[in-house]
């Protein structure tokens, strides 16, 4: 049996090692995937938080690595810590941006990727593309959100929240935009850009007439086949030098962690006041 670690991004931390019902229902007999959570919240609204993403998801992936996982699934399409996990280990690791854009380039010419985030997040897809080299062969990005919206996602009940319980308003607006990539940019394969989407990229494809890229899945199943050919990242692009910094990951997370707690706590003292 193979252990397949997902990495979580870590915005909400719930203590459980059980994995999105998605990979669930598609995860090969010989494979247990476990839910392997980032230790602080963390949420990519700015660079400076992008980095804190990338420092926890690579302190995730490092603890994984000492439980003996034999693969690492970056489960955003941020692919957070990426090349530094591949840097530091000699077990493969793979991201869902990557691994669903490569595979839009295997499918058609033009790909748009469709996203439930709003256009302040633009940057982290522009970073990606760059880094890919796959910018002239993405037609467009679409949001779903508005910049604005970003301020509801602390409550119980959200945009996101919404779309995951398929709230019929959010679906029909995600549609449009599919429809508006294909017919107005000349996307010809759409990929939906957060594995958050995941819970409702069966109904979406069902309505769009090129194929419906879900990163969560796709980027999963690439994982499940390197693990079963025993192939892994080069050494060559990847190199590994001295030892992992394990202990140096961690205990930057535990500050951070703590440092966040302690402000949470401040500021719902002051709020009571």
């Amino acid at each position: 049996m193979k252990k397949i670690a997902v990495i979580g991004t870590g915005f909400r931390i719930t203590g459980s090692d059980i994995p999105p019902k998605e990979i669930l229902d598609i995860k090969g007999q010989n494979f247990d995937a476990k839910l392997i959570e980032t230790d602080l919240p963390s949420f990519p609204v700015n660079e400076i938080n992008r980095q804190i993403s990338e420092i926890a998801i690579v302190e995730a992936g490092l603890r994984a690595y000492q439980k003996g996982f034999d693969g690492i699934f970056i489960n955003t399409v941020g692919d957070y810590g990426l090349s530094s996990l591949r840097s530091a280990l000699d077990i493969p690791v793979v991201g869902a941006g990557q691994a669903s854009m490569y595979t839009a380039m295997q499918l058609g010419r033009k790909f748009s990727i469709v996203s439930i985030w709003p256009p302040k997040l633009k940057f982290i897809y522009e970073n990606l593309l760059n880094l890919y080299k796959v910018s002239t062969k993405c037609a467009s990005i679409r949001f779903i959100s508005e910049d604005n919206d970003l301020d509801t996602l602390s409550d119980e009940k959200n945009f996101v929240t919404e779309m995951r319980e398929g709230e019929i308003g959010q679906k029909e607006r995600i549609i449009e935009e599919c429809n508006k990539s294909i017919n107005k940019d000349g996307a010809d394969t759409i990929l939906l850009g957060c594995t958050c989407m995941s819970p409702i990229s069966y109904e979406i494809s069902n309505n769009i007439s090129v194929p419906v890229l879900n990163p969560m899945t796709l980027g999963y199943k690439n994982l499940e086949i390197l693990v079963t050919l025993n192939i892994s990242h080069s050494k060559k692009e990847y190199p590994s030098d001295g030892e992992i910094g394990l202990k140096q990951f961690s205990a930057m997370t535990k500050s951070f962690r703590e440092t966040f707690s302690t402000n949470s706590r401040n500021n719902k003292i002051r709020g009571s006041s």
